[in-house]
């Protein structure tokens, strides 16, 4: 194809892609901000923190915090996904502005961590289970008074921030399979159970 001939293509194309995005936002947006659950002493520098994302590839980021919210705060909505949550009608991608043309997912990473009883928390570019995103899961969030949860492998035990690959605070989950197998532990002291609340904008 001409590079023209592509471009006035693009064009076209264009607009019509960033009026489908701005129509996947089905709530209102928010920002996600941490909040310690109780009997964690020793570890409040895990409370009051914003969720951003940290670059690890072309189109991946993984999930960590930072102790201000700024206007580089990612914008957070829930958008339908194809998917269901266990024990709801309806299950929903948990996406993000990032301030570019195309939408971002959280994206559970089961099984990246054998036999752990916790596992990382990505940031992808895209919506619904893309080649990319195959091997993840990408659907079965919903908020409730407790904030954002994942309903995708029938309930949810739970989020938790660690001081890990970054030097930032990272998101990671507890592992349901393993959950059920194995029990969540003890954490390391360098981690916390949090609740991820919205913070409406």
């Amino acid at each position: 194809m001409h590079p023209l001939t592509a471009l006035l293509t693009l064009s076209t194309l264009l607009p019509t892609a960033l009026t489908q995005y701005a129509n996947l936002n089905t709530s209102q947006e928010y920002n996600l901000r941490t909040c310690l659950k109780p009997n964690q002493p020793g570890k409040e520098r895990f409370e009051n923190l914003w969720l951003s994302t940290f670059h690890i590839g072309a189109a991946q980021s993984d999930a960590v915090f930072l102790p201000d919210r700024t206007n580089t705060t990612p914008a957070a909505f829930l958008t339908p996904s194809n998917t269901t949550a266990v024990g709801s009608d309806a299950s929903y991608s948990q996406a993000f502005d990032l301030g570019n043309p195309v939408p971002w997912q959280f994206v559970m990473a089961t099984n990246v961590n054998g036999y752990a009883n916790w596992e990382p928390v990505r940031v992808f570019a895209g919506l619904g289970a893309s080649s990319q995103a195959s091997a993840y899961q990408t659907g079965g969030f919903f908020l409730n008074e407790t904030g954002l949860q994942w309903g995708a492998l029938g309930g949810f035990p739970g989020w938790i921030v660690c001081d890990r690959w970054h030097g930032l605070p990272q998101l990671f989950f507890h592992d349901n399979s393993d959950f059920g197998l194995y029990g969540v532990g003890t954490l390391p002291c360098s981690c916390a159970d949090v609740n991820l609340m919205p913070e409406y904008i």
